[in-house]
Parts: C-alpha cells; sequence; structure tokens
C-alpha cells in the first residue's frame, strides 16, 4: 500500500525504526562515554583496575538507588568541584566495601550530604525558568549549600582554611 508521501507504507515503518535505532546508539554512546569517564576516574583514584572500577560505580549506583549514568555524572561534576580524590571518596565511601552505608560518625557522611544539597539546589536553579525573584531565591540556596559543603570539607580536613 502506498501513503500519502508515495512511500510504501512499510518502507516509511521501516524507515521511522531504523531512525530511532540510530537515536537510541547516539544516547548510548554518550552515556557510555560518561560512564567510561567515572570508572577511569575511579580506578585511578582508587588504584584499581578499569572493571573494579565499574563494579565500584555499579554499587555506587545501587546504593544511592539512582541509575549508572546519573551517578556517573555526579560523581564527574563532582570532581570538577572537589577534586577527583575527594569526589570519588565523597561517593565511594558512603558506602561500605559490602555495600552498607558506613557508619554515621564517618566525618565524610556530613560531607556527602553537604555535596547533595548543593547538587540538589544547582539542578533546581538550572531547571527554573520562573522570575527574577524566584531564580534570584534559588541562587542565593545554591550559594548556601556551597558555603555548608565548604565549612563540612574544612571540618574533615579536606579543604584548607583560608
Amino acid at each position: 500500500m502506498v501513503g500519502d508521501d508515495g512511500l510504501d507504507d512499510s518502507l516509511t515503518a521501516r524507515i521511522a525504526s531504523l531512525e530511532a535505532e540510530v537515536m537510541g546508539l547516539r544516547n548510548a554512546v554518550q552515556t557510555r562515554t560518561v560512564i567510561g569517564q567515572a570508572t577511569g576516574l575511579i580506578a585511578a583514584v582508587q588504584g584499581c583496575s578499569p572493571q573494579e572500577g565499574f563494579q565500584l560505580l555499579v554499587r555506587m549506583s545501587q546504593h544511592h538507588n539512582v541509575k549508572l549514568h546519573t551517578i556517573a555524572v555526579k560523581v564527574i561534576d563532582l570532581s570538577a568541584e572537589l577534586g577527583p580524590r575527594q569526589a570519588v571518596r565523597a561517593v565511594h565511601f558512603s558506602t561500605e566495601p559490602n555495600g552498607n552505608p558506613t557508619a554515621p560518625d564517618w566525618p565524610g557522611v556530613d560531607v556527602v550530604h553537604a555535596a547533595r544539597l548543593l547538587v540538589a539546589a544547582y539542578d533546581a536553579a538550572q531547571e527554573t525558568v520562573g522570575t527574577t525573584e524566584e531564580r534570584r531565591r534559588l541562587a542565593d540556596q545554591v550559594t548556601l549549600a556551597g558555603q555548608l559543603l565548604a565549612e563540612r570539607l574544612t571540618e574533615v580536613g579536606w579543604l584548607t582554611d583560608s
């Protein structure tokens, strides 16, 4: 059967299917690139093989109950803010090797919570297209969350007070 555009309906369906597949493959390449970067960062910081780095990233993803790509993006983003070692420590050491949460008295727990607040505030500010007042309020939240993170990093000795 020939459609309105003069193409066979099965050919049109096949073209649409191939276009969807190409888009999926492009997305997969972008996702794998970020996961590969985070895996390499973890492997370098932890002094382990890439396979072990990937398994650690998977455990972080499962512990935080977020997609692998999402935790990889957070590790990469935090490494830009905190540096590679502190970023991996902040995300990794929020779980023990067996996958259980660390004891609440580990000083990095406060750092991880402060970093999560900063990321959440930043994400909210980026997604908002509201009024100037709303954007200013969200910018203030980002600033306060950043100050809290700096305080927590200083408290545990990961950031020197200058």
